[in-house]
């Protein structure tokens, strides 16, 4: 009996049989029915065949990825060997290796430590060997296939013998004449417990350095279980010991790179980011650093003793965070920030503001007018529920400089318009209102009618307490370019500090009743900002990094027009473009007299990968308010092109967008934020779409 095994071949046999019936002529007419024939006898099932073994794909020669299996490794005295197996992008074993890398930073009493090996000076040879790095070129080195993707790579290093300990890396593959790609480097093994900084730390930035358009992303290393190991992949060559560290004979005694890993983090941030502080330690150190000598290894990143840096001293339960926190003012401002709130009252509408204000914020001199207008009331408590009285606190001086006696330096509230979950406007002057004191130390502030414009929206009032610490200036004297193009030599006002943010319940100017609570859309976390804005002071106008930037938005809302699409109208876009578009272009005056470059840049991360180290989950274009975002010039820009456009400026981009409804800073009209707008960008782009910025933007870690 033939089986078939093919349902196409069992179907063509059919179909042919079935032809073979009635394909033919006219044979007459039919005879009379035979008698029905003698049932046969059942035959015996037979017996299941065994399944055959999956055949093995044959090896391939050349690669576009190559995965590196380690199966263990060995130290010699005075080499390394590893065994392993290599497969391509489909795991097929490829056979044909050429190249091979290794690297040992070894664990000394001063740290990692990947010396190179170096000629002669003087006629003097090289006398330092701790760790090393060797590839298949390197003399006495050997690679030796032991079959279909089985190797064996010996590599010479006069720095490691049976009892080193320390971090080793390989890497293989890259020769372009075999075509095998070269692989990620891999991290055999890491001591544990060792350094005091993790990949989780640096990545609450960075997110996937691998991504960065930084140097050395394709380093990024991972482990054995295919994890990132992205701080001792750096530490394989960035050590602990700078490789400019000499001895008598000047052979270097450090790593394999001048710039150590601690020097990176604590040298080349200072000045990566606005209001970032490395003395914030614990940013990047979760636990307490693994070394207290001033005189070792980290430490002389900033306490430059000279000369070769001196032995880890174990810190053994001291913590010196504290110290660099404390004496930086870090820890005053998060106590401030952790024992205080602010809150504020709903708009109310008074038919004579006198009865709560006898004072004129411009000049600062008694005044009681007797008109109708809008208040508020602003109560700063602390953690017990008690008021802490912003009369007795509040520093008038002038010039206004910190005393500690009265901390308080600004304590305002603005009267915005509201719609549809976004502030459209400030109706009340900025300036121009009244304010006056309760007996518990609680402070009103009032806008007379005749100082508010008329909007067809909801009210609500934003509120900003700022408390000075020690160190605060008004101005930061930082000469800096506003978007504008205009220099501000004065620099950032209000930029020391702690800032708090409150926003009252939503009123109908009408009626004078609530309408809601104050809400916004909201898709950043709360520590969205302070991840890297981390000194806990506040920025400029008295806005604070907290709660995801909400205390922002009181001036870059909607409403406020404070810059062009193509620097970010609206808080979102500006975010986008201050860190990645034209915004990142603008800002303080070098030293020379030069634009800084890229001085409000997030160079260091990539905006296509990174999106997480902001954004706590991918974007619903459709739940965007169909609401325009205004710009200077009575102007106005749809809301997703308005963020899209903030980084994609280019004229192809543009087109696309205004191919598809987006509106790009046309002429804004009457109730503009009630005017339904005509983008469909949502349509392709949606999250989970054929074209969905999920496919093109990466919101998760």
């Amino acid at each position: 009996m033939r089986i078939f095994t093919s349902r196409k071949l069992a179907y063509l046999v059919a179909l042919a049989l079935t032809g073979a019936l009635v394909g033919c002529g006219d044979d007459g007419k039919d005879g009379v029915d035979g008698a029905p024939g003698t049932p046969g006898i059942p035959g015996t099932p037979g017996t299941p065949g065994t399944p055959g073994e999956p055949g093995t794909p044959p090896p391939v020669t050349s690669s576009t990825l190559t995965n590196v299996k380690v199966i263990n490794y060995s130290f010699g005295e005075g080499s390394i060997s590893y065994e392993f197996e290599i497969t391509d992008e489909n795991n097929n074993l490829i056979n044909g290796l050429q190249n091979a890398e290794a690297k040992v930073a070894a664990l000394t009493d001063k740290g990692f430590i990947n010396n190179r090996t170096e000629s002669d000076l003087n006629g003097v040879a090289d006398n330092v060997h701790i760790g090393g790095a060797a590839t298949q070129a390197t003399e006495g080195a050997t690679l030796t296939s032991l079959g279909d993707g089985h190797y064996t790579f010996v590599a010479p290093m006069l720095g490691v013998n049976p009892s080193t300990e320390g971090i080793v890396w390989l890497r293989v593959g890259g020769n372009s004449a075999t075509g095998i790609a070269r692989s990620a480097p891999l991290v055999v093994n890491k001591p544990e417990g060792t350094h005091s900084t993790t990949t989780d730390s640096c990545y609450s930035c960075h997110v996937d350095y691998a991504t960065s358009p930084r140097r050395h992303a394709s380093y990024v290393a991972t482990g054995m279980d295919g994890e990132v190991t992205f701080v001792e992949g750096c530490l394989a060559c960035h050590g602990s010991v700078s490789r400019g560290a000499v001895n008598a004979e000047g052979f270097s005694v450090g790593g394999y790179a001048t710039n150590t890993l601690s020097k990176i983090g604590h040298v080349n941030h200072q000045d990566f980011t606005k209001d970032f502080s490395v003395q914030n330690c614990t940013s990047c150190h979760v636990e307490a650093p693994t070394n207290i000598n001033v005189a070792g290894p980290g430490c002389i990143d900033c306490h430059d003793s000279g000369g070769v840096p001196g032995v880890i001293i174990p810190s053994n339960g001291a913590d010196v965070r504290t110290m660099h926190e404390g004496k930086s003012g870090i820890t005053e401002r998060q106590a401030i920030r952790a024992k205080y709130k602010v809150t504020l009252a709903a708009p109310v509408k008074v038919d004579d503001i006198s009865t709560k204000t006898d004072h004129y914020a411009p000049t600062g001199a008694a005044a009681a007018v007797a008109a109708p207008g809008w208040c508020t009331t602003l109560t700063v408590k602390d953690v017990d529920g008690n008021i802490f009285s912003i009369k007795d606190n509040f520093n008038y001086s002038d010039p206004l400089v910190f005393d500690a006696k009265k901390p308080l330096v600004y304590a305002s509230a603005y009267l915005h318009a509201y719609d549809n979950g976004s502030l459209v406007g400030r109706p009340g002057n900025r300036t121009n209102y009244y304010y006056g004191y309760n007996t518990d130390g609680t402070k009103n502030i009032c806008h007379l009618l005749t100082d508010i414009s008329a909007v067809n929206a909801n009210y609500v009032y934003s509120a900003r307490v700022t408390f000075s610490t020690a160190g605060w200036m008004e101005y930061d004297g930082n000469q800096r370019y506003q978007s504008n193009g205009s220099l501000r030599a004065t620099g950032y006002d209000g930029s020391m500090g702690v800032s708090f943010t409150a926003y009252s319940d939503v009123v109908n100017p009408v009626t004078t009743q609530k309408v809601s609570g104050f809400e916004r859309r909201e898709i950043v976390s709360a520590n969205s900002c302070t991840t890297c804005h981390n000194d806990a002071t506040a920025f400029h106008k008295n806005g604070a990094f907290d709660d995801g930037g909400n205390g922002c938005i009181a001036c870059h809302d909607n409403g406020m027009a404070r810059t062009s699409a193509a620097l970010g109208a609206g808080f979102g876009p500006m975010v986008h473009s201050w860190h990645w578009g034209n915004g990142a272009k603008v800002g303080e005056m070098k030293a020379d007299g030069t634009q800084a470059n890229a001085a409000n840049g997030a160079g260091a991360i990539n905006p296509v990968t990174s999106c997480v180290a902001c954004h706590d989950k991918a974007i619903d274009l459709d739940k965007i308010p169909n609401q325009y975002i205004l710009e200077p010039g009575s102007k106005m820009t749809s809301p997703v092109s308005a963020n899209c456009y903030a980084c994609h400026t280019i004229d192809s981009a543009k087109a696309h967008m205004v191919s598809n409804g987006g509106e790009i800073s046309v002429p804004s009209v009457a109730d503009w934020f009630k005017q339904p707008t005509t983008e469909s960008c949502a349509v392709c782009h949606n999250t989970g779409r054929s074209s969905g910025i999920d496919k093109y933007h990466k919101f998760t870690r």
